[in-house]
């Protein structure tokens, strides 16, 4: 049996290193052969690489099982680690950045099958400092920038209920996304998930943001290079974003 393990970890992983997309779907068709157990195991054969590769790649339309059965440590690892693997047209734009970080929490958190992993997940991020740095990304604009749309919009309304001073963009969060029809694809749908579930979390994110005087992109800059930088640290490998200053030039 641990050779079976052992032989599909190992073709999963030489397939995702050369085509990454194709190594998900490989491992969805695995998946229809073995048990939850042993898909279990194969995803602990896989070092943090190839399963930031997988998951990078995978069709986010689509359920994810290896998502599913992952552990926490292991997503935080993942979204620790995908800095390394943005191309160019999202690590050079506020927006593009925004908008995948966005999607893939999303892929990562919702596919889990309870409220109490996706807590656990939240949390094991954010435990990170990277993680909170990642965490934090898809809500700038929305929390230090917000429209006039969300200035009158009540899913805010509940947030900023400590005695802290004023937090811009905070005094209007509501936490309870279901009353106010919020679609899985609005980033206030995933923010109020976080407030709902894991509260520490939200005020991880609200301080850490708080801390920050610079315009939501520079902040996005910053949050950027620093994840490359422990991702890379953590990695300890050479890349191609050694000269990470050439990531912020939408900030010139």
């Amino acid at each position: 049996m641990n050779n079976l393990i052992e032989l599909t970890a190992a073709e999963i992983k030489d397939l995702a290193d050369v085509e990454p997309q194709q190594a998900s779907k490989r491992f969805e068709i695995i998946a229809n052969t073995m048990s939850d157990d042993q898909l279990v195991d194969v995803i602990e054969h896989m070092d943090i690489v190839t399963l930031t590769q997988i998951n990078s790649h995978h069709d986010i339309s689509c359920p994810s099982i290896m998502s599913e059965l992952m552990t926490p440590e292991q997503i935080r690892d993942i979204v620790c680690q995908q800095p390394l693997y943005w191309e160019e047209q999202i690590k050079t734009n506020a927006d593009e950045l925004m908008h995948h970080t966005f999607e893939f929490l999303t892929y990562l958190i919702r596919i889990q099958g309870t409220e109490e992993k996706q807590a656990a997940i939240l949390e094991c991020i954010a435990e990170d400092p990277a993680g909170l740095f990642y965490l934090s990304i898809p809500f700038i604009e929305l929390i230090l920038s917000p429209s006039a749309e969300q200035d009158t919009n009540s899913i805010y309304e509940s947030f900023d209920d400590e005695d802290d001073g004023e937090t811009v963009g905070y005094s209007n969060w509501q936490a309870d996304e279901e009353a106010h029809s919020l679609a899985i694809d609005d980033p206030r749908s995933l923010l109020a998930l976080i407030k709902q579930i894991a509260p520490d979390v939200a005020s991880s994110i609200k301080n850490l943001l708080r801390n920050e005087s610079s315009g939501w992109e520079q902040i996005i800059g910053k949050f950027v290079n620093e994840l490359v930088l422990q991702a890379k640290e953590k990695n300890e490998v050479a890349d191609e974003y050694a000269e990470v200053d050439d990531m912020f030039t939408f900030l010139d």
